[in-house]
């Protein structure tokens, strides 16, 4: 397949209109080279920029993430694309994952991704050999570093005796190549300069606890728009989501001491305009795919400037705008490394209560193991719930479920309707999803 008919193919499996010119430049560079260093901020699209030269060179490609939940957003997108592959990480069950890797023998080209803690595990027990792969990717490289993983990717990488292909990616250009690499000479792209589409503003609290100056804000944004409010702790998250919860205004929580489907719950809500705002830490800053985000909301200052970049990098992607607001306690200024003179932001309401976010979500108990699909959903909801497409939001097709997110004003009449009703021939539940 030559490169024009790979990224027509690509574009119709995505969706897209048309590849970004990271991407366009990634598979020139990637196709043509053995080793390319691509720095790129979270959200930028670079799944899509090292996938499609695995695409262009089929062979057996191993991906390395910090992550689970970066696992499982590759392994969707190569899903899409047409790649074979099968995602490993700690607490997913291992026996599914030594049944799906078995099944990927048959496939003369596949990729395995995972954190380097669980496929470090599987080699140790043989049921992955290194030296079956000749490409690899180690995604957010930095964070995988950071995170304390070296040790395990070395083990991994120093057995994979035959690689042709080695792509790392990374959101800054302080982060050391290890030797082991055996990475060198090497291709960069550059792709880390600011978005020219991101607007920062400051937003003066008159007392340390910001919590009354976060809900003036919300009420001042010139949208309705997703927003993300940015805390240090976990605590801190907790208690923002509850105060602006009690204050009317729909907002999932998100941080890592929350279960997985916990975890998955809160962003679906989010992007499926079920709750305009999310209080999260900087667990969410990474590797999560929610491309509608408006707003982010510093409510505890970032500690770095790789903190402030991947926090940012959530809004104002691929060209869409977005701005980005620090709240500055009476005792507080902003770190230096924010740069440039930022202008304060006026709040003035513009509405005197919250917004209802237009759609609730509907929580389905069959999914992709069913066979269920999206088109599945649509056909069920309006042939059984009597409703018509234009009242259907975003669908999210999971392992053993599904979300279906409704407009408010459908919801209890379709529920009525589909109480007991078979989803392909099988009985399920169908339910609200409530926001805890």
């Amino acid at each position: 397949m030559n490169l024009n008919d790979l990224k027509q193919r690509a574009l119709e499996a995505l969706g897209f209109e048309r590849l970004h010119a990271m991407q366009e430049k990634m598979l020139e560079t990637a196709v043509s080279g053995s080793r390319v260093l691509l720095l790129s901020p979270t959200g930028s699209g670079k799944t899509v920029a090292f996938l499609l030269p695995l695409l262009a060179q089929p062979g057996k490609a191993l991906i390395i993430v910090p992550s689970r939940e970066l696992a499982q957003q590759i392994g969707e997108v190569a899903k899409k694309l047409g790649l074979p592959n099968t995602v490993c990480y700690g607490g997913h069950d291992p026996r599914i994952e030594v049944q799906r890797l078995e099944n990927l023998q048959a496939n003369p080209s596949y990729l395995i991704v995972g954190t380097a803690g669980r496929l470090k595990d599987h080699i140790e027990r043989q049921r992955i050999n290194p030296k079956n792969f000749t490409q690899l990717v180690l995604d957010e490289y930095d964070k995988s570093l950071e995170l304390g993983f070296e040790e395990e990717m070395k083990f991994i990488i120093t057995r994979c005796a035959n690689l042709d292909l080695k792509i790392l990616t990374s959101a800054t250009h302080t982060t050391p190549i290890a030797p082991w690499l055996d990475f060198k000479p090497y291709t960069q792209l550059d792709y880390t300069a600011p978005e020219e589409t991101l607007k920062v503003y400051q937003v003066k609290s008159p007392i340390p606890d910001k919590l009354q100056t976060l809900k003036e804000l919300l009420l001042s944004l010139p949208d309705d728009g997703p927003a993300i409010v940015f805390s240090n702790y976990r605590e801190s998250a907790e208690r923002i989501a509850h105060y602006l919860q009690d204050e009317g205004m729909g907002c999932a929580l998100y941080h890592g001491g929350m279960e997985q489907d916990m975890r998955d719950k809160a962003l679906i809500r989010l992007r499926a305009n079920c709750v305009s705002v999310m209080s999260a830490t900087d667990l969410a800053a990474r590797g999560l795919d929610i491309a509608e985000v408006r707003h982010i909301i510093h409510y505890h200052l970032p500690a770095d400037e790789e903190t402030l970049t991947h926090r940012n990098g959530r809004t104002a992607r691929n060209g869409a705008e977005g701005t980005a607001y620090f709240l500055v306690g009476p005792n507080e200024f902003l770190p230096e490394f924010v740069g440039g003179k930022v202008p304060s932001y006026t709040l003035h309401r513009r509405k005197q209560r919250p917004s209802e976010p237009p759609f609730e979500l509907i929580y389905i108990g069959r999914g992709k193991k069913e066979k269920i699909s999206k088109g599945d959903i649509v056909g069920f909801m309006t042939k059984n719930g009597g409703i018509d497409g234009s009242q259907i939001g975003k669908i999210f097709v999971m392992e053993h479920c599904s979300y279906c997110a409704l407009r408010k004003e459908a919801v209890r009449e379709v529920l009525e309707k589909v109480k007991g009703q078979k989803i392909k021939g099988e009985k399920t539940i169908y339910k609200v999803v409530d926001g805890n």
